[in-house]
């Protein structure tokens, strides 16, 4: 198994080019990466079949890594600890705000302005809104693309496409095809041809399902056809709930190396009560949110 090799036993196995095209300056410095399960095998563009067989899936982080946005620069998931003391997060929860396709139009161009310009300086670092979610609400199919790939276009950042409609996310994803986005969500009875969808496009997906047995079954299909860039969408009734789920989660691939429940996650606030909006966005900050996207700027 790779997470019991060191770093220069797996170099061994790496083809030694210094190529730089994985990121890390050299195949060892790739490699320490490799050992505490940082990165993925599958950065190294010229790993042999041998190291593909020895090192496999076990290289992954116990949380996947997935990187959105055109120039792949937004990152999720990746984290190695359960609490920020231990170490710390990796990588920050990424804040989304939601618009509906039913949208009053001048409110739609208001609310890409107020996300496209928002900077707030906390302490010397920049905060941003990290991507825009796209939610359909209405039938138009095409409708609903055109506005997701107006949002790409004006913002420039990563879509959450989210629909319950399969013809609406095929649309959508192809409109936005190559910009690293979400889509959201497949259910086990469409994760299949949502999978398709999203891979065509150059897109990660998300996945959901009435209870975790589902959704540990969806993507132990979805990972073993190939696929595995996925991120997790609990359905939770209560903050309780949500913070449970969380948990079993994180717990699960973090001390047990659970691969099915080893994704980050996405959480869409619907409240219209800002008390218990503010309450939910906290807990999933704190634990374990990838993406939390929030109903209203």
């Amino acid at each position: 198994m790779a997470k019991k090799l060191t770093g220069l036993q797996i170099q061994k196995l790496l083809p030694k080019t210094n190529c730089k095209e994985c990121g890390s300056n050299t195949c060892l410095a790739f490699a320490m990466k490799l050992a505490s399960q940082k990165i993925e095998l599958s950065e190294c563009p010229y790993a042999s079949e041998e190291a593909k067989e020895i090192l496999g899936a076990a290289s992954e982080p116990p949380v996947k890594s997935i990187s959105l946005g055109k120039d792949k620069s937004l990152k999720l998931g990746e984290e190695t600890v359960l609490y920020r003391h231990e170490k710390t997060f990796v990588n920050q929860t990424a804040i989304a705000i939601n618009i509906n396709d039913t949208d009053d139009a001048a409110v739609i161009e208001k609310t890409l302005g107020d996300i496209k310009n928002y900077v707030l300086d906390r302490v010397g670092e920049l905060l941003v809104i990290d991507m825009v979610s796209v939610t359909q609400k209405g039938t138009d199919a095409d409708a609903f693309a055109a506005l997701v790939k107006k949002v790409y276009e004006i913002t420039g950042k990563p879509v959450v496409i989210n629909s319950n409609d399969v013809d609406g996310l095929e649309k959508a994803a192809l409109a936005v095809k190559g910009s690293n986005s979400l889509l959201a969500s497949a259910i086990p009875e469409t994760a299949e041809k949502l999978a398709g969808i999203a891979k065509e496009n150059g897109h990660a997906l998300v996945v959901t399902a009435d209870n975790l047995d589902y959704l540990i079954a969806t993507t132990t299909k979805l990972k073993d056809s190939g696929f595995n860039e996925l991120a997790l969408n609990f359905k939770t009734f209560s903050l309780a709930e949500q913070f449970q789920a969380n948990s079993i989660a994180r717990y699960s691939a973090l001390r047990n190396d659970y691969k099915p429940l080893g994704y980050p996650t996405i959480c869409f606030i619907e409240s219209d009560d800002l008390l218990a909006e503010t309450s939910k966005a906290i807990t999933e900050i704190s634990k374990y949110g990838g993406v939390l996207v929030l109903p209203s700027f």
